[in-house]
């Protein structure tokens, strides 16, 4: 699992950050930040705050079984992935909370947004 820094020319040359658990699988996704110093700050308050299961609010919708990750000052990762059961999701949740703390950052975004 670790934290994956993209540059989004689609909007504004923005860098986004996603957790994933693979390169296939998306678990959580940011905001847009308008820097690669906001974008990192904001990976270091998610790893604090992910390790409490207390910070992700869940969601039990029929078709939309999935957690977020509230974080920093009122800030969201949004869950990507959608869950076929809540016991898969809560199994998801935990490996997420073990992991999020130490997860490693993978920088993809240009060194300076305008090279992109």
């Amino acid at each position: 699992m670790y934290f994956l820094i993209e540059n989004n020319p689609q909007f504004e040359n923005q860098y986004q950050f996603r957790l994933v658990k693979n390169e296939q699988e998306t678990v959580l996704t940011s905001e847009l930040f308008k820097s690669k110093l906001d974008c990192l700050t904001a990976i270091s308050a998610a790893r604090r705050a992910g390790s409490d299961v207390s910070n992700y609010p869940l969601w039990d919708l029929t078709g939309n079984i999935r957690f977020n990750l509230f974080y920093g000052d009122n800030r969201l990762l949004i869950g990507a992935t959608r869950y076929k059961t809540v016991e898969e999701r809560d199994r998801a949740l935990q490996e997420v909370a073990e992991q999020i703390g130490q997860a490693p950052a993978r920088d993809l975004a240009p060194v300076s947004a305008l090279a992109a």
